[in-house]
């Protein structure tokens, strides 16, 4: 009697064991990864699966990456071409380039300058071609183009004006082309995020459009000033040819000075911010 009822416990209990979903391991918060996780998951991660994004000129991808059980998007870049001459007024024409590594140039800026705006990217092989492979912004609300065409407001608006005030300094250091309001993403925490630097760095050693530049952080004002040749050489390697990175320096010498002069005409209280 009682080995019948040890055994009857033990098939009641194999039957609800069989009955009882598999427990899952639990999603990792990617808002806690840090750049080092990201950059791995994105070198070393097993490729799931890829589908075409369906917008862009550059043809992005979207990838599915695996790494030990944790599986995250990518974007993949390939792009490598030439693009039209840059010709800037008074001046001789420049050559331009869309290339995925500038990509990866402008994520490994952003953090010199500490402004981590840009998406984690780094250099990976993808169909036995160079490309950039970025990390998918996670929590992304909406682009910039949805947030006009619904007419919404951050709810701190000084706070969304300051990122996109810093934003537009980047873009003009690294003389982005192609900043439109697609490529600019608003997380649900009303964070800037800026992807897709494909047509940077052309070698051009001065100031696109001014108009752009506005206010600027003391603190993104003090890294600026700090960066040397040698810092961003060392950062991006051959992802950026000399004469890209002595374009890059020129153009900061003339954003600091720009800053420099607002601040006397229109006052520090208008153009510096904490």
């Amino acid at each position: 009697m009682m080995h019948s009822r040890r055994r009857h416990i033990r098939l009641l209990c194999g039957a609800i064991a069989v009955g009882m979903p598999a427990v899952r391991a639990a999603t990792p918060d990617f808002n806690g990864y840090s750049d080092a996780q990201k950059e791995e998951l994105l070198k070393l991660g097993k490729i799931v699966s890829v589908e075409e994004i369906g917008h862009g000129v550059t043809k992005p991808l979207k990838v599915r990456l695996e790494l030990n059980g944790v599986e995250h998007l990518g974007q993949i870049q390939t792009v490598d071409k030439d693009l039209p001459d840059f010709f800037p007024e008074g001046g001789p024409p420049v050559h331009m380039r869309d290339s995925w590594r500038f990509n990866v140039a402008a994520y490994k800026l952003d953090r010199l300058l500490s402004l981590n705006m840009v998406p984690v990217t780094v250099q990976r092989t993808y169909k036995t071609k160079p490309a950039a492979f970025t990390w998918w912004v996670d929590d992304v609300m909406f682009e910039e183009v949805d947030r006009i065409k619904k007419e919404l407001t951050a709810p701190d608006p000084e706070k969304f004006d300051r990122q996109r005030a810093l934003g537009a300094i980047f873009d003009e250091l690294i003389i982005n082309i192609d900043r439109n309001l697609a490529n600019l993403l608003i997380t649900n925490a009303w964070n800037v995020v800026l992807i897709d630097h494909s047509r940077s760095f052309t070698a051009y050693p001065g100031i696109r459009n001014e108009a752009k530049l506005s206010r600027c952080s003391v603190a993104f004002m003090a890294k600026l000033k700090a960066l040397t040749a040698g810092q961003v050489t060392a950062a991006v390697g051959a992802l950026l040819t000399a004469a890209e990175v002595r374009a890059l320096m020129a153009r900061r010498d003339l954003i600091v000075d720009w800053f420099g002069r607002a601040a006397k005409t229109k006052g520090a209280e208008n153009v510096w911010f904490s």
